[in-house]
């Protein structure tokens, strides 16, 4: 016998969504129900059950049945001699995330993780949307009937959140496949232009790994509102997040084209590419795994070059994010103290909880890890002359596990890409997954035929600049800082996070005006900063340093042989160019 589970938004002005769900009893005298504590995609324990109001439970008759809360996320049901259970309850849905839901008077965004709970993981589940009179209901689901959903079990379930609410719906083919784009939130978009851009996308992944699409039919769930960004995979879907004035100027809409390409390869890379940790699920408690970086680095990596294989990006545009990335990761001083392995294995209690020590003590698998899977690719191919590259590795992972829905052991990876490439990869892994060391990334740009150099000004002038070693944020009027770098002249001199910046020098500064007070002065020169810790005056004398290489630049060498050039246009898909004189 299903599950059945009822949805009412009677309430959505309150931010509550009303959940009616019926379990089968198949004997004994209690019956647990559950909520996840953390959502598959997001490496958090989130604690959805604090949302979770008013729960009841009695007989198909109505009688009442004795509930007792036993742990944080489990409720026991006394159930002796009962066929079925009815539980009761509301959820608190107020989080406009993907990972979360959100409800009010113009839809209800659900993910199955925070909203449905469950007693048996494996039993199937039939769910009834009650929709306000002019809503609609969307979701990846067999619809058995109008606003009736079928899952085969409860993971189903999890992976198939819900977009309820008056949203556009645009349909469109791709891959011999039916596609769907709901879009909820108002925002100047060619929709025609969006939907066109998306098949070239999928087409792109497609052909990536060769054997068309793992679905008989995919549905985008797009929500826009102001300052907002992110998403989540699913096995049919994937939800997204984004402002409604990502579409102008080009660079932004690209940002949206990228989560997109994101989410879309995750369908492989996630979704049934994955470490053995990551399925099935346990809904109750961590999931530990250092292969991380292999699912969110190496799908950052092809969300964006698979842009530039669809015609959506240009290589030069590519190049520059690039730029920018390994500047990035150049600022991080925590790139020194913990490995991509760490980084992934950590992520539930750091990349997810960042503090003002972050910055000094973990790096992101997925800034890392992308620029990782990148030079990793390039690797492989300048090894084997062009033969091979990490296409072939993901084609490896896709026909081993990918099809058979069997995860990989986190220990394996090394082996895996080696295999696919037919050279060793040691010396590779050592430095950039298992080690803290720098990225090798100027030697492997150079073997297809890039140069990687600081980014000075055209005239040749370089910016070297004097450096404090602080980020800052405001908090109302007060200029705060944000974090103390480690090894930065704040850290050596006693200025702290969360000190208030009021003054430098006996004048006031400010958000607006510390940059260019800071630009003023010169490597070496001692500063004087007036300061609010804990409401007390002090001042803290600085001198200031030498700014880090943040700015970086690549660009073609000066030459390049005949094998450098093949390589370059091979993975890029253009002609190598020399650099303007």
């Amino acid at each position: 016998m299903p599950v059945e589970y009822r949805i009412d938004l009677e309430e959505r002005n309150a931010h509550v969504v009303r959940v009616e769900a019926r379990f089968p009893v198949a004997g004994g005298d209690a019956v647990e129900l559950k909520l996840p504590v953390w959502t598959p995609g997001s490496y958090l324990v989130r604690e959805f059950e604090r949302h979770v109001q008013d729960l009841t439970c009695a007989t198909d008759e109505g009688k009442p049945l004795a509930v007792r809360k036993v742990d944080k996320a489990t409720w026991r049901v006394d159930a002796k001699g009962t066929k079925t259970v009815v539980a009761r309850y509301g959820v608190y849905a107020n989080d406009l995330t993907v990972r979360s839901a959100h409800v009010d008077d113009t839809h209800a965004f659900l993910n199955g993780a925070c909203t449905f709970l469950y007693a048996d993981a494996r039993a199937e589940a039939r769910i009834t949307v009650a929709p306000p009179a002019g809503w609609k209901v969307t979701v990846a689901l067999p619809e058995a009937k109008p606003n009736v959903f079928v899952a085969r079990d409860y993971d189903e379930l999890v992976d198939s959140p819900f977009e309820i609410g008056t949203h556009e719906l645009h349909a469109f083919s791709a891959q011999n496949k039916p596609h769907r784009l709901a879009i909820w939130g108002k925002a100047p978009v060619d929709r025609g232009t969006l939907t066109a851009d998306i098949v070239k996308i999928i087409d792109a992944a497609a052909a990536l790994f060769g054997d068309g699409v793992p679905y008989d039919d995919y549905t985008f769930l797009l929500m826009l509102a102001p300052n907002q960004y992110g998403g989540l995979e699913h096995m049919r879907s994937c939800a997204l997040l984004s402002s409604p004035f990502t579409f102008h100027p080009r660079k932004k809409y690209e940002e949206l084209l990228e989560l997109i390409s994101h989410e879309f390869f995750h369908l492989w890379n996630v979704k049934r590419i994955h470490p053995e940790a990551l399925g099935p699920f346990d809904y109750q408690r961590e999931a530990y795994t250092r292969s991380l970086w292999v699912m969110e680095g190496v799908t950052s990596y092809y969300d964006r070059h698979l842009l530039v294989r669809a015609g959506l990006q240009k290589p030069q545009k590519y190049l520059e994010k690039l730029a920018e990335e390994l500047g990035k990761i150049a600022s991080i001083p925590g790139r020194k103290r913990q490995s991509l392995e760490e980084s992934s294995f950590d992520a539930w209690i750091k990349l997810y909880r960042p503090d003002e020590n972050t910055v000094n003590s973990t790096i992101s698998y997925y800034l890392k890890g992308g620029v990782v899977a990148l030079l990793l690719d390039l690797e492989i191919r300048a090894r084997t002359g062009g033969k091979r590259s990490l296409d072939d590795v993901m084609r490896l992972l896709w026909t081993r596990f990918g099809k058979s829905g069997k995860g990989f052991a986190d220990d394996s990876v090394q082996a895996l890409c080696e295999e696919a490439a037919g050279v060793g990869l040691g010396a590779f892994f050592d430095r950039h997954v298992r080690g803290r060391d720098e990225v090798d990334a100027e030697r492997i740009l150079r073997t297809v035929g890039l140069a990687l150099t600081r980014d000075d000004d055209e005239d040749g002038d370089d910016k070297r600049e004097p450096w404090l070693g602080v980020t800052t944020r405001e908090d109302g009027d007060a200029l705060m800082v944000a974090n103390a770098l480690d090894g930065g002249p704040a850290v050596q001199a006693g200025l702290y996070a969360n000190d208030q910046l009021l003054a430098l020098d006996g004048f006031r500064v400010d958000a607006a005006s510390i940059k260019d007070r800071l630009a003023a002065k010169k490597i070496g020169e001692r500063v004087r900063f007036t300061i609010f810790r804990r409401d007390e005056l002090r001042e803290v004398e600085v001198t200031l340093g030498e700014k880090p290489i943040e700015k970086l630049k690549i660009a073609p060498a000066a030459q390049a042989s005949d094998a450098e050039k093949a390589a370059y246009r091979a993975w890029m898909g253009e002609e190598w160019k020399p650099p303007e004189a």
